[in-house]
């Protein structure tokens, strides 16, 4: 992968994480980082008293701090700010923090040496993961702690976390693979510490998991629609162009065509049947909003991940160093916190069509699923569970980004809470994979019980899926490894798969 801190998208870097490569860069950003470098030397010359080149940090800003100890400045940064908590995040999320903080720095206003940059990459290629604690990031003044841990085994401190999960010393490590320790100079730890690339890594991280669970879960209504004999006449063309909102209508068109070729809906073609009801008619209004929001969170995030997000910055045709504050998270926060309300509400509509599964009225079916439903409590507690989700899914929803608080003796007065709005979307994820499970477990017990037409082909395939490892249930038995089990193939990404197959036939 070539890197030139513009043009990082996130189709590469999904592909980047899938099968690593070799990191290398341009030509023109390395002339930039040289010349960003140029800046900080020539205003160290000058003498004047600039930000995180001869100041201490945050309330510190206004103590000047003498020539002598300007380096190390830099290394007490990296030591006092590795003040994170819990456990240590996932490798593969630290090479992503990696890669784009990498990227970052290329762009030419961060002041650090090329040699930096370098050390940072020969991390990245030989597969050294730093240890990340998984706590401790308010957002602003950026990731501190965490990027504290990422950056502190280059001057030969702090620790990796290897493949086998096992905690190693860095100087050690950096000895085996023949690495140098290195040395930091002015504004350098300030550079590394300062910006949002574990904030922009978590929402990648799940931006990814949430496109495969807009297919999965549009499956999943399309199927159980199939199966409780509803109609897809709401999720014709015509009346989605009526509301003229775009994602509405690509998942109206979504729903229509996998329900196409249904023996399930052509058997009920002139029913009696006049509307259905909400939560399964109204899956292209609600879906459709969801997807809104995560063609906007990959607009924000590709805009991110080529962004400069430390301070202060070095500006090269003014030749001076200025502070701002692109460190906030905002954006990031903003965002996350915008996809887990969304995928909490279409969460909502799962466990209402979990709901109607276990009475007869809504799914024209058996109570609870079972032929002989009182000495069989069939999916009854099953539903319990994914209320359960939901419900917990609620309070994860609450915004982390309206819950800013003063830190460093009030000089960072308002903070962005992106990590915390990170770590709430991915419990919402998780406990929304699990609901999605529970109910394509319905949509296969419905169909064993009213065998007698056809699914349309991606429901087919998807049941097929299913069968393969969880049974039809005759009578009662423990449900959570078959609820487990189906989580497997929501959060794998298997089902999206099927969809996305189907989509392209």
């Amino acid at each position: 992968m070539i890197l030139d801190g513009n043009s990082l998208t996130l189709e590469g870097i999904f592909e980047e994480l899938e099968s690593p490569t070799k990191l290398s860069l341009t030509i023109e950003s390395k002339q930039l980082v040289r010349k960003s470098r140029e800046v900080v030397e020539n205003v160290l010359e000058t003498g004047k008293t600039v930000y995180g080149v001869n100041t201490g940090f945050g309330k510190l800003a206004n103590q000047r701090i003498s020539s002598d100890n300007l380096r190390q400045l830099q290394v007490n940064l990296l030591r006092s700010h590795a003040a994170g908590t819990g456990g240590y995040l996932p490798r593969k999320t630290v090479q992503l923090i990696l890669l784009l903080k990498i990227n970052s720095l290329l762009r030419g206003y961060s002041g650090i040496r090329l040699e930096i940059i370098e050390a940072l990459m020969d991390l990245y290629n030989n597969n050294l993961t730093p240890a990340i604690r998984e706590r401790g990031s308010v957002g602003a003044s950026g990731d501190l702690a965490p990027l504290a841990d990422l950056a502190l085994p280059l001057i030969g401190e702090g620790q990796f976390l290897m493949p086998d999960g096992s905690i190693k010393s860095a100087s050690e490590i950096l000895k085996q693979h023949g690495l140098s320790i290195m040395e930091l100079k002015e504004k350098e730890g300030l550079s590394l510490i300062n910006g949002t690339q574990v904030s922009t890594a978590f929402a990648i991280e799940s931006l990814k998991k949430i496109k495969d669970l807009f297919f999965t879960i549009s499956a999943t209504g399309a199927f159980s629609t199939e199966v409780m004999l509803g109609t897809d006449t709401a999720f014709r063309k015509e009346i989605q162009e009526a509301r003229n909102q775009p994602g509405q209508a690509y998942a109206g068109e979504l729903l229509y065509t996998l329900m196409t070729d249904s023996g399930y809906r052509d058997a009920h073609l002139d029913c009696d049947r006049v509307q259905d009801f909400y939560s399964l008619r109204c899956m292209p209004q609600v879906h459709g909003s969801w997807y809104d929001l995560i063609v906007h969170a990959e607009r924000i995030l590709t805009q991110e991940t080529n962004s400069t997000t430390d301070n202060p910055v070095t500006l090269i045709k003014e030749d001076i160093i200025v502070s701002g504050g692109n460190f906030h998270a905002a954006p990031l926060a903003h965002t996350m916190d915008y996809l887990a309300i969304a995928l909490s509400d279409v969460a909502a509509m799962s466990e209402r069509r979990i709901a109607a599964f276990q009475e007869t009225s809504q799914s024209n079916l058996p109570m609870f699923l079972m032929k002989e439903a009182g000495l069989n409590s069939g999916f009854m507690i099953a539903h319990v569970t994914a209320a359960a989700l939901a419900s917990e899914n609620k309070s994860l929803s609450h915004p982390a980004s309206v819950d800013t608080i003063p830190t460093s003796a009030n000089q960072e007065d308002h903070v962005s809470m992106a990590p915390n709005a990170g770590h709430q979307l991915k419990q919402v994820i998780s406990n929304t994979s699990r609901i999605i499970a529970i109910e394509l477990m319905c949509d296969a017990q419905a169909r064993d019980l009213n065998p007698q037409y056809h699914l349309a082909p991606c429901s087919e395939a998807i049941y097929q899926l299913i069968r393969n490892e969880v049974p039809y249930l005759e009578v009662d038995g423990p449900l959570s490894a078959h609820i487990e089990a189906i989580h497997r193939m929501v959060s794998s990404g298997a089902i999206s798969e099927i969809v996305q197959q189907q989509l392209e036939a």
